[in-house]
Parts: structure tokens; sequence; C-alpha cells
């Protein structure tokens, strides 16, 4: 793997995620996957909360000591519920870091989607099949542009 362009600099070796949502079209979904994988990223097709979650981690196994990029392509609704994970997942990152065990970085980008629902819960406004994705801002945070988060 290339290494992860982060504010012009290089992390050599990192773990590469791309989550994507499953409403997107299929053609959507085969572009963004072509772009993707170009850049070195593997692609995760969330249907579901846990089932992505347990895909992000059978990637990051691989290898344990480099840093992990992920990159959510997510509807507003969805943004919200991962902001609480997000708040979660500093707080486990910040009781590691006051016991003392080792920590990797994660760097964590996200892509708003044309047309998702802004709902927390459910997806009463969703339009499967015609969401689409900005590509600038999704080849910006494909670059490493765009990173919002750091644990």
């Amino acid at each position: 793997m290339t290494g992860l362009s982060r504010g012009g600099s290089e992390l050599p070796g990192e773990v590469r995620i791309l989550l994507l949502p499953f409403c997107l079209s299929r053609q959507e979904m085969e572009d963004i996957e072509e772009l993707a994988s170009e850049r070195g990223y593997s692609v995760v097709v969330a249907r579901s909360t846990a089932y992505a979650l347990s895909r992000v981690r059978e990637e990051t196994r691989k290898e344990r000591d480099v840093p992990v990029r992920i990159v959510g392509v997510v509807c507003d609704g969805r943004a919200k519920k991962v902001a609480l994970g997000l708040f979660l997942l500093k707080v486990r990152d910040f009781f590691k870091k006051l016991v003392g065990v080792k920590r990797r970085p994660v760097y964590l980008a996200r892509v708003s989607i044309n047309g998702g629902t802004p709902s927390m819960f459910g997806r009463r406004l969703c339009n499967v099949g015609r969401n689409t994705v900005p590509r600038e801002d999704l080849l910006e945070a494909l670059e490493g542009g765009k990173v919002f988060f750091r644990l």
C-alpha cells in the first residue's frame, strides 16, 4: 500500500477502508469502488452497522501496528449516529492512554450523500438507488484532505 496523504505528510503502510451505504445506485457504487481500489482502499458496503463494524475489525486485524484511515460515505441522519459512536471511541481511547496501552492512530473522514435521510433512526426519506455522492468531496477524502476526526 502507498502512504497516507494527510495534510501533505505521508504515513507509510496504513490500512485504508472505504465504508459505503447500501442506498447508492449500482452504477454509482461501481464507479466509487473503482476510484477507491485505484487508491488502495478496501471497500465495505454497509448493509447494517454490525456488518460494517465486523468488516472494519477484520480489515484492521491484518496489520496491528499501522495507522488506519477510514472514509465513511453517510447521509446526515447516519452521521449523527456515527458522531455518537466516535465520542464513545474517543472516551475509550482516553482510558487506554491513561492506562498506558499502546494505541494506533485512526484517521476518519466523512463524505455526505446527496438525497440521504436527515432522520437519526429509520429510512423514511431515503431515496434508495437514487442517492449520489459529490465526486469532489469523495476524491478529497480519498486523498486524505478531509480528516475530521483523529483517534
